[in-house]
Formats: structure tokens, sequence, C-alpha cells
């Protein structure tokens, strides 16, 4: 299989950096492939003026010999479905439209968005489930392929959501899967284990990142970066299934470390290694 892999710009460009997208150019030299899924903060939702900037950023970076296949787009979208005051149905499809305007530039082909989150998260789900249409009117205007992540949940779990939506959407849903959310509710192998899922070919995009902790314990999920490997995501079955199907689909390595070292280079280098090893 040859798989398009991913390093997630969310993992180096952050508030400790200033949020400095040039760094985007300055590992390009470094790395195993230039290959990028372009993350877009919650903070721009707020400053979207300043992300003119970051654009200029980027872009540099695509000269320079960047691929941004895909984009995750800004989690406030699904913050403000899911919270649903006054306006805020209207100010996540702004967003959602906002988003897919610069990864048209970008040369994105693929979008990543969580439809709910939050402290609300699927609370009141059918309301999130509602707005999906809408939302792909727009990629689909864009030549954008909308997927959705199996965000983490407060009350069911992604997979429940997938469910419905694919039952609801036969012909326009499709999925990214992040094994870190799937092991926080500790379904990875009822993930796999769902046919609908990889019968249809729904899924398009995957994210490798790692969880330590018991099922549902917030504290091991936020701000806890454990490194790859280090945590309860069982790779060797992760992989054989994936091998076992012949998955085709893009593949974004969502975390900055896979060992004790703080080095950004190593640990992307040996990530990207480690899933090449594993899926082929």
């Amino acid at each position: 299989m040859d798989n398009l892999i991913l390093f997630s710009t969310g993992v180096f460009v952050s508030s400790k950096n200033n949020r400095d997208h040039t760094l985007i150019t300055k590992i390009i030299p470094d790395i195993v492939f230039p290959g990028f899924e372009i993350f877009v903060p919650q903070y721009f939702a707020d400053n979207q003026e300043e992300y003119t900037k970051v654009a200029e950023d980027v872009l540099q970076a695509k000269e320079n010999g960047a691929v941004f296949h895909v984009m995750h787009m800004n989690q406030a979208i699904g913050n403000l479905i899911s919270r649903n005051e006054p306006g805020d149905i209207e100010n996540a499809v702004r967003l959602f439209e906002w988003n897919c305007g610069y990864a048209v530039q970008f040369g994105v082909k693929l979008l990543v968005l969580h439809l709910w989150g939050g402290v609300e998260s699927d609370k009141n789900i059918d309301v999130n489930i509602r707005i999906f249409p809408r939302l792909k009117e727009i990629s689909d205007r864009y030549n954008l392929i909308l997927t959705l992540e199996n965000v983490v949940c407060n009350t069911y779990k992604p997979l429940d959501h997938m469910k419905k939506l694919y039952e609801l959407y036969p012909n326009d849903i499709k999925f990214t899967v992040d094994v870190r959310h799937a092991e926080f509710h500790k379904s990875l192998a009822e993930t796999c284990g769902s046919g609908f899922l990889w019968e249809n070919n729904l899924v398009l995009h995957l994210h490798i990142s790692d969880y330590g902790g018991e099922y549902m314990d917030w504290s091991k999920l936020i701000g806890n970066n454990t490194p790859i490997t280090y945590g309860d995501v069982d790779f060797d079955y992760f992989f054989s299934f994936l091998k076992s199907i012949r998955y085709s689909g893009s593949i974004t390595i969502e975390n900055n470390r896979i060992s004790d070292s703080d080095d950004l280079i190593y640990n992307f280098n040996k990530a990207y290694e480690f899933v090449k090893k594993g899926i082929l």
C-alpha cells in the first residue's frame, strides 16, 4: 500500500511559539516527507484577521515544497453547534466556509471536522447531525472532501453517532478515525469490527497518536501528550487490521513524540517509519 503519511502542524505550531507557521518551512529539509495536515486552532475563530499572516506563511511553505493534503478545521465549529445558543449555528457555518476558502488556497483535498465538541459535546446530538447536509453542500461547492472525526463524547460514544450519520446520509458521509479517541472510549476493536465503516469505504483518513488511561478519563486526554507506543493503543492489532482490509487512505501523525527525546525531527521521522512499517 502506498498511503500518504502526514504530520499535523498542530503538534509543533502552538501558543508556545506564538503560532509561528514559518516553522513548517524550517523543518521541511529534515523530515522524511514534507506532507502536512494543516491545523486551524480555535484561537483563530475570534481573530480571523490574524490568519491572513498565517496564510502567507503556509503558502510560502507550499512554495518551498510542503504538501497540505488535509486541513483539520477549526474546532470552534463543532463547539458552537453543540452549544447552540442564538447565533451559534450561523457562526459555525460562517467559520466552516471561511476554513474552506483557505483550504482551497493551500491545495487541501480533504477536510477533518469536529461535528460536535466542547463541554456540551453530544448532549443534543440530533442538532449536530441535522447541520451536516448544510456543511456538506458548502464543502462540495469548494470541491473538498468532508470527513467527520470520531470525536470523544460526554454522553454516548462516537460509533453511535457515526452509525446514525451513515444511516441518514449513506451516500454523503465519510469519516476520519482517530485511534486516540477510540481508545479513550475503549472501542478501538469495536471500531475496527464495525463493518459498515470499512465495507462501505467510509474511512478516508486516520489520526495516529496514543492514549494512556482508563475508560473516559478526561485527565489523561486533555493536555496529556502520551508518546506513541507508550499508551494503551494496540498498534500491532490496528496495523494488522489495516493490512487485512488493504486500507489505502491517508494517515496523519498527530503526536510530536514516539520516544523519550524532545527532538521534534527525530520523533517525526521515527513515527513516520513506525507507521510505514506497520502498514506495509
